[in-house]
């Protein structure tokens, strides 16, 4: 999208259907859960517009009720335990029935987020939120339940104090606050995908780097590199 999506609120809802942009079966390419099979789940809508976001979340018109997705998940399953949530924003909709759905169905459930919005959800050890922060501050209620933090590495764009990104999300080049992890979480570094070969390389040291540096766990959109989704 690239910044063009339009910032969309929290919507109201009781979950029974949800607004989808697609269901797949892939290979998670980045944080934890990497090369493990898994049935991602991208919801429609975000409510932040980030200039180098490359994710298509707007497209689709398709409003599943939940009975269709986990028809559709199990379809899809194959050898899959992990089901990943993302976006778009997956907070932005009220995901509880369906989460509390997959947990109920054995999965091991993902969530991908900015951080920004909450919800109560059924909170256990098969429930992981990953969290890649895009603002200076996160959801105080949801910070509490974060797994893991991600953050993207533009070369140039880090703070020499920790190695993390000191530049908006919003605006390309322009000096910005965004979010910390919490002490004791594991972190992830990964390079921001340019489209640019030259730019990528770069990106890929600077993470390389900070994940020397500082002790962060260094990870790569595999999928990317297997071409997959």
């Amino acid at each position: 999208m690239f910044g063009t999506n339009p910032v969309r609120a929290q919507e109201a809802g009781d979950g029974s259907s949800l607004w989808v942009q697609e269901i797949f079966y892939t290979l998670q390419g980045e944080g934890p859960f990497t090369g493990e099979p898994s049935v991602f789940i991208r919801l429609g809508g975000c409510n932040l517009a980030c200039y180098f976001c490359d994710t298509d979340f707007e497209s689709s018109t398709w409003r599943p009720t939940l009975a269709e997705i986990f028809d559709k998940v199990k379809a899809l399953q194959s050898k899959a335990r992990l089901v990943v949530i993302t976006g778009g924003e997956p907070f932005r909709q009220n995901i509880v029935p369906l989460v509390g759905g997959l947990l109920e169905r054995d999965f091991t459930v993902q969530l991908e987020t900015n951080g920004t919005l909450y919800q109560d959800l059924p909170w256990c050890s098969d429930l992981f939120v990953v969290c890649s922060p895009k603002t200076p501050l996160l959801n105080e209620k949801l910070a509490a339940h974060i797994d893991a933090y991600k953050y993207l590495i533009k070369d140039g764009e880090t703070d020499e104090r920790d190695g993390l990104p000191s530049f908006s999300t919003r605006q390309s080049g322009a000096p910005g606050a965004i979010a910390r992890p919490l002490p004791g979480k594991s972190v992830f570094v990964m390079p921001l995908d340019e489209q640019d070969e030259e730019r990528n390389v770069l990106n890929i040291k600077a993470s390389m780097n900070a994940a020397l540096k500082y002790g962060y766990r260094l990870t790569l959109q595999t999928h990317k590199y297997l071409g997959l989704r």
